[in-house]
């Protein structure tokens, strides 16, 4: 759990509860996102240099591919 006032800082921040949060699922997470920001969720494939020392290693060396770069090889190759 996190302290009172980080979660007190969250809730005014975001708008919601941490309860609100836990109940929620991923389409709710969207569209509660594209609700706040107005836009949509993307995943970007630029590297950001202050991240590459963390996570996911395949991500810091730009190796990963997106769904619609497999499904427009996939309609490549059926063509």
């Amino acid at each position: 759990m996190i302290g009172k006032e980080a979660q007190i800082a969250l809730e005014k921040g975001i708008g919601l509860t941490l309860s609100q949060i836990y109940e929620m699922n991923v389409a709710d997470e969207i569209a509660f996102v594209k609700a706040k920001t107005g836009k949509n969720i993307i995943f970007s494939k630029r590297t950001d240099s202050r991240k590459i020392g963390r996570g996911n290693p395949l991500l810091a060396r730009g190796k990963i591919t997106t769904i619609e770069e497999i499904n427009a090889k996939i309609d490549a190759l059926q063509s």
